[in-house]
């Protein structure tokens, strides 16, 4: 067992903020950790062993599933152009 929570990353229009979580549920945020400029690119996600990627000095380690997320929320601040028209930009 780790001697860290895990955390939760959420990244939204504004900003990317990671929450720590407790020891007994992994699903519930607690506190938050610290919060990124929605600019902030997170990858490259090293996949060579445990997928991870590093953030002002932090790594943190992600499942696999995951990894597409972080590089889908990486290709929306360095290539927005490839990603269609929003159809519905007001919801």
């Amino acid at each position: 067992m780790s001697a860290k929570p895990s955390v939760i990353v959420v990244v939204s229009r504004k900003a990317i903020t990671v929450f720590s979580t407790s020891f007994r549920s992994r699903k519930v945020p607690r506190s938050i950790l610290t919060q990124f400029p929605r600019m902030t690119v997170l990858g490259p996600v090293d996949t060579a062993s445990t997928p991870h990627f590093t953030a002002a000095g932090i790594t943190y380690e992600i499942d696999e599933e995951y990894v597409a997320v972080v590089n889908a929320a990486d290709a929306e601040i360095t290539s927005p152009q490839d990603f269609p028209r929003d159809p519905l930009p007001n919801l």
